[in-house]
């Protein structure tokens, strides 16, 4: 597929960029895992979030872009927008129905409702609830109205009826969804004061050229199949609303054992992440052609995965030490802190979950898993590397989130 998308790479800051929005590459697997995680909290009510999530970066992305271009004609609006979400493997939109009063859209094509099916086998309800509200704030956008201007109802799912379509109206008059307002790029350090890291053989700006440079963009069905997975260059103000807006919830209904029920559940999603997208990558032939060839000690291995996660944008990550015993992470302005920290200041705990289990999934993927003898990656083999006693665990030391310079994990095991 051939798309002209204003994307930008700041590789002072391992962060990437379309229309002012910060945009990382995650798997099926975090975003399905996620969203579910997030909605088997049936005590809260969390579907006006992840609509809501999904409208705030749509309408601030959009806006701006037609803004900067200078796109004032309506079809040239639609025409973007669809490329923008095909692109990013979102799936297909065709947006021609949309008028000021709203419209019909439906899509045989959407990454949630095929990524259920993929992982769940299905749903009982519409999952599409990202789809929702990125089609509600690009409606705002494309008509320039304020964002939460249209609602949108999605009552017909292909995660629950595979054989039909995912159907979403989308209606003018105000939102059903909570309504949030966009921090753009974040909080983001001047300039990042480098640790020294071990010796080791791995071409790391090698690899985030590379990397960078590998063609990962949506098919004519608006998917990204690589590495084993489904990708999407989804959008880090995304995870981040939706992951701290339900720990708040949580926090308010609950105190601080609120904040003790979100914390796992949100590592464990970053578990599911490293599992897969790390697994995937390190049983790849993009892996094995690029990256294998260097490697001569499991410390490399580790090296490696750290030099692609430097290109996923999801902020500059460093291994200042590591051996079977144990390791550290250093990460600059990851994105998890860099997005708390503007969307609602300090905070009084760590909150970089993603990252946290990231890390874990790293060493335990590489000195628990044997990666290198090309595993498959089954659910036994998940529950071997983190439902065991014995396997490594992170400990976050420092936080940006809560005004370090950095994000600082000690992973170990027991």
């Amino acid at each position: 597929m051939s798309y002209n998308i204003p994307f930008e790479m700041d590789l002072d800051h391992r962060r990437c960029a379309v229309g002012g929005e910060p945009m990382i590459f995650h798997c099926h697997h975090y975003n399905t895992f996620l969203q579910r995680s997030i909605q088997d909290a049936e005590y809260i009510d969390t579907r006006p979030i992840l609509i809501g999530a999904g409208a705030e970066v749509a309408y601030a992305q959009l806006k701006k872009l037609f803004a900067e271009q200078g796109i004032k004609d309506l079809e040239q609006r639609k025409q973007l927008a669809q490329q923008l979400y095909q692109w990013a493997g979102f799936g297909v939109f065709d947006l021609s129905g949309l008028s000021e009063s709203g419209g019909r859209v439906s899509t045989r094509d959407s990454h949630y409702a095929m990524s259920w099916n993929a992982k769940f086998g299905g749903a009982k309800e519409p999952v599409c609830h990202f789809a929702s509200g990125w089609l509600a704030g690009a409606a705002a956008a494309l008509f320039d109205k304020p964002n939460g201007s249209y609602s949108v109802e999605h009552d017909h799912c292909l995660a629950v009826k595979p054989n039909q379509e995912c159907v979403f109206e989308v209606k003018a008059g105000g939102a059903n969804y909570h309504v949030y307002d966009s921090v753009g790029m974040g909080d983001l350090s001047a300039k990042h004061a480098l640790r020294d890291i071990p010796a080791n053989n791995v071409d790391y700006d090698g690899i985030l050229q590379a990397v960078a440079g590998l063609p990962l963009v949506g098919d004519e069905h608006g998917v990204i199949n690589a590495f084993g997975v489904y990708l999407t260059r989804h959008y880090a103000n995304y995870y981040n609303r939706i992951s701290f807006e339900f720990e708040q919830k949580l926090r308010e209904k609950f105190g601080d054992d609120g904040r003790q029920v979100a914390h796992p559940l949100l590592v464990e999603a970053g578990h599911v992440c490293a599992f897969n997208t790390f697994g995937g990558i390190m049983t790849s032939t993009e892996w094995d052609a690029l990256i294998k060839p260097s490697l001569q000690t499991k410390e490399d291995w580790v090296h490696g995965i750290v030099a692609v996660v430097n290109a996923l944008g999801w902020g500059r990550w460093q291994v200042t030490s590591v051996s079977e015993k144990e390791a550290e992470f250093v990460l600059f302005d990851d994105y998890e802190s860099s997005g708390y920290l503007a969307m609602y200041g300090k905070s009084d705990h760590p909150v970089s979950y993603l990252a946290e289990g990231g890390v874990a999934g790293v060493m335990n993927l590489v000195y628990v898993g044997d990666i290198a003898s090309k595993p498959a990656l089954t659910p036994e083999f998940y529950d071997r590397l983190f439902k065991q006693p014995d396997v490594y665990k992170a400990e976050a030391v420092k936080s940006k989130a809560m005004g370090d310079e950095v994000t600082q994990f000690r992973v170990r095991r027991p």
